[in-house]
C-alpha cells in the first residue's frame, strides 16, 4: 500500500482529503502543521506527500525544503489557496512535482498523484531513518516526535549529566516517571538502582517505614529489620511520585535525610549514610499546597533545585496520531496480532479529545480496541463513547444573542462532550460547586454516566 504525507491545516479540508485518499489506495498519514509533518517525515516510509503551502507554524517551502532533506525525490503536489506564478515556479525549482490550487478537484489531485509516483519510478519507497535523539528518546522509553516532547528530551539530557535534585510536575499520565528513568539512564549512576515509590499508595506510619526501614519490634508487625527504599538507592537513583501526596510529618523527616545524607531506621539508633540522586513528582501545584500548610516551604525549596514540566497531551494534539499508532502497534505485537489501523476520521476524533488520563488513557484505549474490535481499520464508531462523545465546540453566535443564552449553549455543549461533570467543569474553568450550580439555573440535564461527580 502506497503511503501518503498529508499536510493540510484545515480540519475538514484534511479529514476529507484523507478519507478520499485512503479509499483509493493509500494510507495516509495526516499533519496539521509543518512541525508534525517533518516529524512524521523522520519517521514514516513514505510514497509521496501532499502539501498546502499555507500553514499556521512555518512557511510552506520551508517543509517542502525539510522534507525534501530527509526524503530526497520524494514525490510531492505542493497545493495553495492563493496560487501565482511565482510560487509554482518557487516550489518546482524546490523540488515539487506537481503543483495545482484550491478548491481540490479529487479526480485531478488523484491522477496527479499517481502520475507523481509512476514517474519516481525505480526510487520506490523513501525511507527517513529517525535522529539520533528521537531513537535515543524511544530506547528510554518515552515515545514521541512533536516539538515539545523533542525539547523535553533535550532538557532531560542537559540535566542528567549533573547530580541535581529534580522535580518532575504534570498531569497524571504524562510519563513522569519515564523522565525519571531517563534522567537516571543518562546520568553518572546509571549503573546503580533506580528505586520508585508512590507516595499516594501508603499511609503515613507505613510510607515512613517504606522511606527509612524499620528494625526489629519497632511496632508491632515488626517481626524483623526492614530495609528503606532510600538505603537501597544509594549509589543509584531514588524516585519519589507523587510527593505531594506525603503527610507533614514524614515530610520533615525527609527534608532532615536529604540535608544530612543520613538517618535511622525506624525504632533504630544507628546513623545510616546514604548517596542517591533525587527525583521527586508532583501532579498537583505545590506551591499553593505551601501556601494553604499542606507541604513544608522548606522541602518544597529543596526538590526545586530543577524542574522539569511535562505538559499534557491536550496540550501537543499533533503527538496524537504518532502515539496512537505506536501504541496499536506494541499493542499487537505483545498479542500475536495484525495491527490494526485507524481512519483518518477516527485519528481526528482522538485529536478533538481532551484526554484528561493523558498517555496513559490513549495507550489504554488503544489496547482495547486491537483487542475488543475485530476488524482491521478503526473508525469512530469503534472509539469509547466518551472519546466518540468529543465533538467540535464550535457554537454560533448571532448579534442580539443574551450573555445568559450564550452561558447555557456552552455549558450543555461541555456536557455532550465530557463524560463527567467534572472533566467538564475543569475545562470550563469553574469549580464543581459553581457547575452544578449553573446546570440547576439553566435548566439542565446532568449526564447520567458513571463517575460523573
Amino acid at each position: 500500500m502506497r503511503s501518503i504525507l498529508l499536510v493540510e491545516d484545515h480540519a475538514e479540508s484534511r479529514v476529507g482529503l484523507a478519507y478520499m485518499l485512503e479509499k483509493n489506495g493509500y494510507r495516509v498519514h495526516p499533519s496539521a502543521n509543518g512541525r508534525t509533518a517533518l516529524a512524521l517525515a523522520r519517521r514514516e516510509k513514505l510514497h509521496g506527500m501532499v502539501l498546502d503551502l499555507k500553514l499556521p507554524d512555518m512557511e510552506g517551502l520551508s517543509v517542502l525544503d525539510g522534507v525534501l532533506e530527509q526524503a530526497p525525490g520524494l514525490p510531492t503536489i505542493v497545493v495553495t489557496g492563493y496560487a501565482t506564478v511565482d510560487s509554482a515556479v518557487l516550489a518546482m525549482k524546490r523540488g515539487a512535482a506537481d503543483f495545482i490550487s484550491k478548491p481540490i478537484q479529487v479526480d485531478t489531485l488523484l491522477a496527479r498523484l499517481s502520475r507523481c509516483i509512476e514517474v519516481a519510478g525505480e526510487r520506490g519507497v523513501v525511507t527517513t531513518p529517525p535522529s539520533e535523539a528521537s531513537a535515543q528518546m524511544e530506547r528510554l522509553g518515552m515515545i514521541g516526535h512533536s516539538r515539545a516532547i523533542l525539547d523535553l528530551f533535550e532538557t532531560v539530557k542537559r540535566v542528567a549529566p549533573h547530580q541535581s535534585t529534580v522535580l518532575v510536575t504534570g498531569d497524571s499520565g504524562t510519563g513522569k516517571e519515564l523522565i525519571a528513568r531517563a534522567l537516571h539512564a543518562l546520568g553518572p549512576r546509571a549503573a546503580g538502582p533506580f528505586v520508585a515509590i508512590n507516595c499516594a499508595t501508603l499511609a503515613e506510619q507505613i510510607l515512613e517505614s517504606e522511606l527509612f526501614g524499620h528494625e526489629k519490634g519497632a511496632f508491632t508487625s515488626a517481626d524483623r529489620y526492614k530495609e528503606g527504599v532510600m538505603e537501597i538507592a544509594d549509589k543509584g537513583t531514588l524516585f519519589l511520585d507523587e510527593v505531594n501526596e506525603m503527610g507533614l510529618g514524614v515530610q520533615a523527616k525527609l527534608l532532615r535525610a536529604l540535608e544530612r545524607r543520613e538517618f535511622r531506621r525506624v525504632g533504630g539508633t544507628k546513623k545510616i549514610t546514604v548517596d542517591f540522586n533525587l527525583v521527586a513528582a508532583s501532579n498537583a501545584n505545590l506551591e499553593r499546597l505551601v501556601a494553604g500548610g499542606r507541604f513544608r516551604d522548606d522541602l518544597y525549596y529543596r526538590l526545586k533545585v530543577v524542574t522539569i514540566s511535562v505538559p499534557p497531551l491536550r496540550d501537543r494534539r499533533e503527538a496524537i496520531p504518532f502515539l496512537a499508532e505506536r501504541f496499536l502497534a506494541d499493542v499487537a505485537k505483545h498479542a500475536g496480532m495484525t495491527p490494526k489501523r485507524l481512519s483518518a476520521e477516527a485519528m481526528a476524533q482522538l485529536q478533538r479529545y481532551e484526554w484528561p488520563g493523558n498517555i496513559r488513557e490513549l495507550r489504554n484505549c488503544m489496547e482495547s480496541l486491537t483487542l475488543l474490535v475485530a476488524k482491521p481499520v478503526l473508525d469512530v464508531e469503534d472509539l469509547p463513547p466518551s472519546v466518540r462523545g468529543a465533538a467540535s465546540m464550535e457554537i454560533r453566535l448571532h448579534v442580539g444573542m443574551r450573555m445568559e443564552d450564550i452561558e447555557r449553549e456552552v455549558i450543555r455543549r461541555n456536557l455532550e462532550c465530557y463524560p463527567t461533570i467534572k472533566e467538564a467543569a475543569r475545562v470550563l474553568g469553574v469549580g464543581l460547586r459553581t457547575l452544578h450550580e449553573k446546570i440547576q439555573r439553566h435548566g439542565l440535564r446532568r449526564p447520567r454516566r458513571r463517575g460523573g461527580d
